[in-house]
C-alpha cells in the first residue's frame, strides 16, 4: 500500500506535467503564515486560505505582505523565473487577451515552507489549486496536515479551457452557477461560457429592452447586478465569463418579445415551452431569424451588445450563428459579418459556432467547432422521426454542408476553440446501469438524439483536433452541457461529473489521454470533496468508488 503522501499525488486532476517527490515533508499548522510578495496576490491569498478551510478544516494565518520567515508559505510572481520559463507557454487564445504563458507557475515543499511562484497572479491561483488538492488528499489532524515534500512546475498545454452552460433552456439561480465555477476552478478550467438567449428565454436584463424579460419571474433571469456579480467572482478565480447572445437564429424569444425584429406574423407565436413543443411536433414549425435587411434589427443588435460588452471585462463576446434554419446562406453571411463589426465597435472580440466560417473572415477569426461526423444525425432515428419532415430535411442539410468546415477554418487561419460534440457535449445518456436514484437520473437524463457513452469512453477516446493533425489552428477546448432535459442544479452536477474533470484533464495537457486504470483512480478520490460541496454524480460502475462516498 502506498504512503499517504505518494497516494495523494497520484489523486490530483489535472496531472502536472512535472512533479518530483523529495525528501521530508512540511507541516501545515493551525495559523502557519501566508506571505505574499506583492499586493496584488492578496486576493489568491485569501482564496486558498479560505479553500484549506474548507477541504480540511485547517485555519491558516490571515494573508499578509512583507518579508517570509521560516515555516510560512510565500506567494510572489516572477515571470523570469527559471522554474516558470521552462513550462512551455500555452497554444492559442486567451479569453482575458493576457499571455497566452500567465498560468505557468512552480510548486515547492521542503522542510522550511511552501513557495509558489506564478508567470502572473493566475499562475499563483493555479499552483494553490495543486497545493489544496495535495492537502485535502491527506489526513488532517489537530497538529496540521503532513505535506511531502515535491517540486513541481506546471502549465496548462491550451490557453482556452471552458465549459459552456446552457442557461437559456433551464433557469439556474446564480448561487447554482457559482457552484459550477467553483468546479471550473478546481479542475483548473478558465472560461466559463454562458449560453444566455435562445429560442426558450432571454436570461439576461438588458435595460434598453425591458421587454426581452417581461414576464418572466425574477428567478428566471439575471439582473446586470447579478450577472456583475457572477463575472466578478468567476473573475476572482481567474475564469473569464464569455456571454453568448445567440443570433440570427435560436432567436424565438427575442423576436417575441420584439415582432420588429421579423417580418413574419409573431401575434400566433407560442408564448410558452410547453406550447411550442406541441405544435412543433404536430408540424407547426416556422423557422425564425433576425433579418439583417430590417433597420430594427440593427437597433436591436447594438442596445443589446452595447449593454452586454459593457458588462463584459472579458475580451469576447459570442455571437452564435448556429442553426439558423431556413435563413438564406448569403442573409445569414451577410449578418455575421456585420454583427462581428458591431461587436469589434463595442471594444469586445467575436466567437461564433462553427457555421459563422462560412461567412467571409480574416485571420485568426475565433470559431468553435462543434459538428463532428461521429454523431451525425440519422433520418431513420426514433427521435427525427417524431420531427415534422421539414424540420428533418433542414437538419440534414445544414450537417451537409458542415462537411467542409474545417477545410475553410484551415483556409482562413482561424482560431478554433474544439467543442466537438462526439467528446465535448456533457448531455450524452451515460452507457453504464446503476441502482436507485441515481438510475432514474441517468436514464431521464441526456438528449436522446445522441447515443450513450461510458465514463471511460467520455474521457479517454480521440478528441479531433487533440489527438489528431485537423489542419486547423486549435486554440482551446470547451465542453459543452445542453439543458434539455435538466430539471435542477443535482441533475446539472448529475451530468457533469465525473466527466468534466477527465475533459479537464485532457485539455490542460492536451496530449493522449491517460490510461484508465491510473484516471478512474483520480476520479474516484475527488468524490470526497463532491459529497462535501453537495454535488451529485454519476457513480460510474467501471470507477472503485469509496463505498460511503458512492452517490
Amino acid at each position: 500500500m502506498p504512503a499517504p503522501a505518494d497516494a495523494a499525488l497520484r489523486h490530483i486532476l489535472p496531472v502536472p506535467r512535472s512533479a518530483v517527490r523529495g525528501a521530508g515533508t512540511f507541516a501545515l499548522r493551525p495559523g502557519t503564515p501566508v506571505v505574499v510578495a506583492t499586493e496584488d496576490l492578496l486576493g489568491p491569498a485569501g482564496l486558498f486560505v479560505e479553500r484549506i478551510a474548507a477541504e480540511t478544516g485547517l485555519e491558516l494565518g490571515r494573508p499578509r505582505t512583507g518579508m517570509a520567515g521560516p515555516e510560512a508559505v510565500l506567494l510572489a510572481v516572477d515571470a523570469a523565473d527559471p522554474g516558470v520559463t521552462a513550462v512551455p507557454a500555452a497554444r492559442g487564445i486567451c479569453a482575458t487577451g493576457d499571455d497566452p504563458g500567465a498560468e505557468r507557475h512552480t510548486l515547492t515543499v521542503g522542510p522550511e515552507g511552501v513557495r509558489v511562484t506564478g508567470a502572473s497572479p493566475a499562475g499563483v491561483h493555479r499552483g494553490l489549486t495543486t497545493l489544496v488538492a495535495l492537502a485535502e488528499q491527506l489526513p488532517a489532524t489537530a497538529e496540521g496536515i503532513e505535506l511531502p515534500a515535491i517540486e513541481a512546475a506546471d502549465g496548462p498545454a491550451l490557453a482556452w479551457r471552458g465549459l459552456s452552460l446552457d442557461v437559456a433552456r433551464t433557469a439556474f439561480p446564480a448561487a447554482d452557477v457559482r457552484r459550477v465555477i467553483d468546479l471550473l476552478d478546481r479542475y483548473k478550467l478558465n472560461v466559463l461560457h454562458l449560453h444566455l438567449t435562445d429560442d426558450q428565454a432571454w436570461r439576461l436584463e438588458i435595460t434598453a429592452r425591458p421587454e426581452l424579460t417581461r414576464g418572466l419571474d425574477p428567478a428566471d433571469y439575471f439582473t446586470q447586478a447579478q450577472y456583475r456579480e457572477l463575472v466578478a467572482y468567476a473573475a476572482a478565480r481567474f475564469v473569464t465569463v464569455v456571454p453568448e447572445i445567440d443570433m440570427p437564429g435560436h432567436s424565438t424569444a427575442a423576436i417575441t418579445a420584439c415582432p420588429e425584429l421579423s417580418s413574419q406574423d409573431t401575434g400566433s407565436l407560442p408564448r410558452s415551452a410547453e406550447e411550442r413543443l406541441a405544435r412543433f411536433l404536430a408540424g407547426e414549425f416556422r423557422p425564425l431569424w433576425l433579418e439583417p435587411a430590417r433597420p430594427e434589427v440593427w437597433r436591436f443588435v447594438d442596445e443589446v451588445l452595447a449593454e452586454v460588452a459593457a458588462l463584459t471585462p472579458g475580451r469576447f463576446v459570442h455571437i452564435g450563428g448556429d442553426e439558423a434554419f431556413g435563413m438564406p446562406d448569403r442573409d445569414h453571411h451577410d449578418f455575421v459579418v456585420r454583427v462581428r463589426e458591431r461587436v469589434r465597435a463595442h471594444g469586445k472580440e467575436p466567437i461564433g459556432w462553427q457555421e459563422t466560417v462560412r461567412a467571409p473572415g480574416g485571420p485568426a477569426e475565433a470559431v468553435q467547432l462543434w459538428i463532428d461526423p461521429e454523431l451525425a444525425p440519422d433520418p431513420a432515428h426514433p427521435f427525427l422521426a417524431m420531427l415534422p419532415p421539414q424540420v428533418v430535411d433542414l437538419i440534414v442539410a445544414s450537417e451537409r454542408e458542415s462537411a467542409t468546415d474545417t477545410a475553410r477554418m484551415g483556409e482562413q487561419r482561424a482560431a478554433v476553440v474544439v467543442s466537438a460534440r462526439g467528446r465535448a457535449y456533457l448531455d450524452r445518456r451515460y452507457a453504464e446501469a446503476v441502482d436507485g436514484e441515481a438510475e432514474e437520473r441517468r436514464a431521464r437524463l441526456g438528449h436522446p438524439i445522441y447515443p450513450p457513452h461510458t465514463v471511460r469512453d467520455a474521457c479517454t477516446a480521440p478528441i479531433p483536433g487533440i489527438d489528431d493533425d485537423p489542419g486547423y489552428d486549435v486554440a482551446g477546448f470547451e465542453a459543452a452541457v445542453w439543458c434539455e432535459t435538466v430539471e435542477d442544479a443535482d441533475d446539472l452536477s448529475f451530468l457533469l461529473l465525473p466527466r468534466l474533470p477527465g475533459l479537464a484533464e485532457r485539455a490542460w495537457t492536451a496530449g493522449p489521454a491517460r490510461a484508465w486504470e491510473d484516471l478512474r483512480a483520480r476520479l474516484a478520490a475527488q468524490a470526497p470533496a463532491w459529497r462535501r460541496h453537495g454535488h451529485t454524480w454519476f457513480p460510474a460502475p467501471s470507477v472503485d468508488w469509496p463505498q460511503e462516498q458512492a452517490r
